[in-house]
C-alpha cells in the first residue's frame, strides 16, 4: 500500500467537519494497492519493457526475405495517439491480408511521450501477424526528449536494405528541437543516399518536409537531395491526420501522408520494380 500525504491546513474548515470526507479519504487510501493521479503519469523505465522492438522486427523481415516475392507490401499507417483501443481493429484487418512483408506506423505513436502509453501500442501491435516499424513523431519526443522511444524502439535514424530497396527511417521533428538546424540529420541522410547496392530508395519520417513543424532551413536541402538521389521514388509521413498524394515539388518523389488511427483507414502499398501501386482500405 502507497500512503497519500494531503495537507489538513489546506482544506476548508467546513469540509474537515463532514464525516464524509473522512470515509471517502479512509477508502482511498486503504482501498488501493496503488494510487494514481492518473493514467498518464510518467512511470519509470524497468527491465521488463519491450526493447530495441524496430531491430528484433528487422531481424524477422529479413529472415523471411528468401521467401518473399520481388514484390514489397507495406502497410501504412501512423498518429495512434490517443485512439489506441482502434489499434485492434486495424491489426484485425491487417492480420486479414495475405502476402503483406511488414507494416510501418509513421510517428506519434504515443501523444505524450509516456511509457504507459507505448505498452497500449506495443500491446495492440504484437498480436500483428507481420513484423512493424515505427518512426519516431513531435508528440513522442514530449517526455523525457523521446528517451522512451528510443529505450523500447531504438534509434531515431535507422536504415536497411529489403529486396532492392533501402528503407531511410529518420526524425524530422524539427519544432520539437527548437529548429536548431540539426533536425533531420542531414549528413546521416547524405551518408545513406550514397548506397550503391540498392535501386530504390524510400524514405519514412513523421514530419512532412512542406509542413510548419519543419525546419525551413532544410527543406530545400531535404527535398534536394531526395530527388538528386537515383532511384529515390517515395517519402511517408504522417503528422498532419489524413491521406494525401502528391508531387510537392514536381519532381521524381511521391510524398504520402497517413491517416491516423482514428479515421480509421491505412493504405496498402506495392512497390514493383520501382512503380508504386496504392489502396486505401477501412477497417
Amino acid at each position: 500500500m502507497q500512503i497519500v500525504w494531503l495537507s489538513l491546513n489546506a482544506l476548508p474548515m467546513k469540509l474537515l467537519r463532514l464525516p464524509v470526507f473522512f470515509l471517502c479519504l479512509l477508502t482511498v487510501v486503504s482501498g488501493c494497492e496503488k494510487f494514481e493521479l492518473s493514467p498518464y503519469q510518467e512511470q519509470p523505465l524497468t527491465d521488463d519493457l519491450p526493447y530495441n522492438l524496430n531491430a528484433l522486427n528487422l531481424a524477422r523481415l529479413k529472415a523471411a526475405e528468401p521467401s518473399a516475392d520481388d514484390t514489397v507490401t507495406i502497410i501504412y499507417t501512423g498518429d495512434s495517439q490517443r485512439f489506441y483501443d482502434r489499434l485492434e481493429d486495424l491489426v484485425r484487418k491487417a492480420n486479414e491480408l495475405r502476402n503483406v512483408d511488414f507494416l510501418v506506423l509513421s510517428g506519434d505513436i504515443s501523444d505524450f511521450g509516456l511509457l504507459r502509453e507505448y505498452r497500449w501500442v506495443t500491446e495492440r501491435l504484437s498480436m500483428l501477424s507481420m513484423p512493424y516499424l515505427c518512426a519516431i513523431g513531435n508528440h513522442d519526443l514530449t517526455a523525457s526528449q523521446g528517451e522512451v522511444y528510443r529505450r523500447i524502439f531504438g534509434d531515431k535514424n535507422y536504415s536497411f536494405h529489403y529486396k532492392n530497396y533501402k528503407f531511410l527511417v529518420h526524425d524530422t521533428n524539427g519544432r520539437e528541437y527548437g529548429f536548431n538546424g540539426n533536425v533531420p540529420d542531414m549528413g546521416w541522410l547524405v551518408q545513406e543516399t550514397r548506397d550503391t547496392v540498392v535501386s530504390w530508395f524510400v524514405g519514412l519520417s513523421h514530419v512532412p518536409p512542406y509542413d510548419g513543424d519543419f525546419d525551413r532551413k532544410l527543406e530545400l536541402p531535404y527535398k534536394n537531395l531526395f530527388n538528386a538521389t537515383p532511384g529515390f521514388i517515395l517519402s511517408l509521413h504522417g503528422h498532419l491526420h489524413g491521406y494525401s498524394a502528391s508531387y510537392a515539388y514536381d519532381d521524381q518523389v511521391l510524398y504520402l501522408t497517413s491517416n491516423s488511427v482514428q479515421k480509421e483507414e491505412f493504405v496498402l502499398i506495392k512497390l514493383i520494380q520501382g512503380s508504386i501501386i496504392q489502396q486505401r482500405i477501412p477497417y
